[in-house]
């Protein structure tokens, strides 16, 4: 019960739905989702967070760069 309502919290902002639309398909580093959303840094880190911990994205770390896809594409990244 605990996942399912996280998972429901997490999508219940337009900018989270808007975050996992834009991962459908491919991975985007956390400066790509920034100015896709035109949000500050920290704003998009709070909301990957929320994601995150509803395990709606996966992420992986290249070099300083933070990366992120939907559970299931592609390999098994390491998680940050």
């Amino acid at each position: 019960m605990h996942e399912l309502l996280a998972i429901m919290k997490a999508l219940a902002g337009e900018k989270c739905l808007r975050i996992v639309t834009a991962l459908q398909g491919r991975e985007l580093c956390l400066c790509q989702i920034v100015e896709l959303l035109g949000l500050a840094n920290s704003t998009v880190s709070r909301h990957m967070s929320i994601l995150y911990q509803a395990r709606l994205v996966e992420s992986r770390k290249d070099g300083r760069w933070s990366c992120f896809r939907l559970p299931g594409e592609g390999g098994s990244p390491e998680t940050a």
